[in-house]
């Protein structure tokens, strides 16, 4: 005869279910997040959002007594132009489960309410993911419904980026045609840097020659980078390549990440920045996230990614903006559950409107392929 399905223990005692749910998949990017806190911008509406520059001097100079000057008229300013971005999180239920089940003090946990908390931070996860690529089509892939990332904002137009891309316009506008406004500081590879977006060797280390003159190349006046992003396994080679005391801990101040204090800049580490261990490749492949899997980058630039930002003041002088929608339904809002017609699944969907946009390249820049 089978043996019952309970021994005598489990059939006289109530087992204990702990309350409250661990997180066990997702991860904290830092500059989601100091995007949140700080160049959080809201987007009223209308089909696109623009975002203006000055891309060329007026003419002038030095001149002599009754001399005739040049009057032509110079265009000096252009615009971006940037479609807004949809995103969707479903969160589906069975009214069995939420009407009869799981309710009353048998219920230790809201079903429905664990649900709505795993879909806002799935929607996070996602544009975390997407802050890292581009939102363009080429060649056959294409993320022309993704944001607009830093994979095409800092760039140049002509070089490959680190998934072994080539973004010729940025926000619709030619980077050719408003040359050097729309391209991050002048490619420098071998030994003393090491590959960049717009270079293709894969060879190169990291070490604090190579941060001190990237870093550098950033540098305008007083403007200078404020956060260093880059991948674990980066940092983890900074951490080796650096003398003792060269490596100062400090916690950004703004968003308190922990990280390491480089010139005016706070180095942070991200989980979903693109490396060789746990990559934002693509949003559908959240799932590595949780496996560890390792997604191979281009083979041609194999490695680590570094980001040196500046993100400008706040308002309407910052360099980087996250907009959202001013409808609150589009700004993680829910929608409702929306009953079945021919069963008791209910689903509902939490939203997002906006986009990324990127508006100082020259004060910014990407370093990939880093190997040690």
């Amino acid at each position: 005869m089978a043996a019952p399905n309970l021994d005598e223990i489990n059939t006289l005692t109530v087992k204990k279910i702990m309350p409250g749910l661990v997180d066990n998949f997702f991860k904290n990017d830092p500059l989601l997040a100091f995007l949140k806190r700080n160049r959080y911008k809201v987007w009223t509406g209308g089909p696109q959002i623009q975002e203006n520059f000055i891309f060329k001097p007026m003419k002038g100079g030095s001149y002599k007594k009754g001399a005739q000057f040049d009057i032509t008229k110079l265009q000096t300013k252009a615009g971006l132009l940037f479609d807004p971005r949809f995103y969707e999180v479903n969160v589906t239920e069975y009214t069995e489960d939420v009407e009869v089940i799981i309710r009353g003090p048998e219920a230790v946990l809201n079903l429905v309410q664990a649900d709505l908390a795993n879909a806002a931070l799935t929607m996070s996860a996602l544009l975390a993911c997407a802050l890292y690529r581009h939102g363009q089509t080429t060649g056959s892939e294409d993320r022309s419904g993704e944001l607009n990332g830093m994979e095409e904002a800092l760039g140049d137009g002509v070089n490959n980026t680190y998934s072994g891309q080539v973004f010729p316009s940025y926000g619709q506008q030619s980077r050719s045609d408003v040359f050097p406004a729309l391209t991050t500081p002048g490619v420098q590879t071998g030994a003393l840097i090491p590959a960049n977006i717009g270079s293709t060797s894969t060879t190169a280390g990291i070490s604090f020659r190579v941060l001190e003159h990237s870093y550098q190349s950033c540098v305008i006046g007083d403007e200078h980078p404020v956060i260093g992003v880059t991948s674990n396994r980066c940092m983890g080679f900074i951490n080796e390549n650096f003398q003792p005391q060269q490596r100062i801990d400090q916690i950004e101040p703004t968003i308190g990440f922990p990280g390491l204090k480089f010139k005016q800049a706070t180095i942070v580490e991200s989980q979903y920045a693109p490396g060789q261990d746990i990559t934002a490749s693509d949003a559908t492949n959240l799932g590595a996230f949780q496996l560890g899997t390792t997604l191979s980058l281009s083979t041609a630039t194999k490695g680590e990614t570094f980001w040196w930002l500046n993100p400008g003041k706040e308002g309407d002088d910052a360099y980087i903006n996250l907009y959202f929608s001013a409808s609150p339904k589009y700004q993680f809002g829910f929608t409702g559950f929306k009953v079945a017609q021919d069963s008791t699944v209910v689903a509902g969907q939490v939203l997002f409107g906006g986009n990324v946009t990127w508006r100082t390249m020259r004060l910014m820049r990407g370093l990939f392929g880093i190997q040690n």
